[in-house]
């Protein structure tokens, strides 16, 4: 019979030695004791070598099965917050197959031309090259049900056709900067009206000479990454063509692709947990100023921040439709040296993306995984 510092026993009660083991596994140990570096209740009192011996090896036991114990309780720990985390995921991804159902219905029965989010995009297309105001755009979203064959899907509303294209996470985020290129009000300068910097407001003002609350002077369009790169994986094909680098690698020498260049090699020696997962981006950014407006008399210079992905085979990464834009850096002077300051929530998510990764649905495998990122390099003029 031994002294129980479980949390009940207190180290009051005696029990057997299976006992103890049993209490320290199920309820665990008296907190204020398993505090005590000296653990006195446990010490070695008999002298006789035996005795000595047998006590040594039950404490011993002792311990090493509450340690063992404290070690399953942090696994199933961690193991609930992974089974968390797949659950929200496969939650994530019916929720995402609804949508996408959605989407792929008929403009109306019967229609074999257009699907709902076909028709969408079609007029949004032509509302943006034609120059369409919002309210003549909402109109002709109220007319057009009224031609088209009974239940037909078609929204009624610009405010319904943009909710529905952010579903898929379609949208941008507006973030204000300072008219000098100084800083964006994000973060810790969320709620300021001057800029920390330079002073200068960060709203317009009337001709009056007040200040227009809400209309800001400069706003940089920010195009989230992360919620991009996770949807890709949810096409199948796509999720195998990421794949392509793993296993494509040149054997004669010749360079055909970035997966072929010394660049590469370093960064697999280096990195080798990164290089492991084949499913890891390696991406290049490029960005370059150009005039939106077409007028050759007038100088502006907008500048959009390119971002490659480099895993696919050539044919693909150069592939207009592959090439994601992540920022849009308003004019009309070009940033210069402050460029750093709109690539800012660009790197935050780059960084993310390095350290800590995101939990990502692979639908070629159907398993979930660790997507990380890496950006490998930069292109200058690339987009001209």
């Amino acid at each position: 019979m031994i002294i129980c510092p479980c949390i009940d026993c207190r180290n009051v009660e005696r029990q057997l030695g299976s006992d103890v083991v049993d209490h320290l596994v199920r309820r665990g140990m008296d907190e204020s004791y398993k505090m005590r570096k000296d653990w006195y209740h446990h010490e070695v009192v008999s002298s006789g070598a035996e005795d000595e011996i047998q006590a040594t090896m039950w404490n011993d036991e002792i311990v090493g099965l509450y340690k063992a114990a404290e070690f399953l309780d942090e696994q199933l720990v961690t193991q609930a917050g992974i089974c968390e985390i797949v659950e929200g995921e496969d939650r994530y991804e019916d929720e995402f197959l609804e949508k996408l159902a959605d989407a792929e219905t008929p403009l109306y029965p019967n229609c074999v031309n257009h699907s709902k989010l076909s028709a969408i995009v079609s007029l949004f297309r032509i509302k943006t090259q034609g120059g369409w105001s919002d309210k003549s755009f909402n109109m002709l979203l109220e007319t057009l049900p009224e031609m088209l064959p009974e239940d037909n899907v078609l929204h009624t509303s610009l405010y319904d056709v943009k909710k529905f294209l952010k579903s898929f996470d379609m949208g941008y985020q507006k973030i204000h900067a300072c008219p000098n290129d100084c800083c964006l009000f994000r973060n810790k300068y969320k709620k300021l009206n001057n800029c920390p910097k330079c002073k200068a407001s960060r709203w317009k003002m009337k001709h009056t000479g007040e200040v227009k609350n809400g209309v800001p002077q400069k706003v940089l369009r920010y195009f989230p990454i992360i919620p991009r790169l996770k949807r890709m994986f949810r096409s199948e094909e796509m999720a195998k063509d990421l794949r392509w680098h793993f296993t494509n690698k040149s054997t004669d020498g010749k360079s055909r692709h970035p997966v072929d260049s010394v660049t590469w090699d370093q960064i697999n020696a280096n990195y080798p947990s990164f290089a492991a997962e084949p499913r890891n981006i390696r991406l290049g950014l490029s960005t370059d100023g150009f005039n939106p407006f077409n007028m050759k008399n007038t100088k502006y210079s907008c500048w959009p921040v390119m971002l490659v992905n480099y895993n696919m085979h050539p044919h693909l990464c150069m592939k207009k439709d592959n090439i994601m834009l992540t920022l849009l850096i308003p004019g009309p002077h070009q940033p210069g040296n402050s460029i750093d300051v709109y690539l800012e929530p660009l790197i935050e998510d780059l960084i993310h993306l390095w350290n800590h990764g995101e939990t990502t649905y692979d639908a070629f495998s159907k398993t979930t995984f660790t997507l990380k990122a890496m950006l490998i390099w930069t292109v200058s003029d690339f987009p001209a």
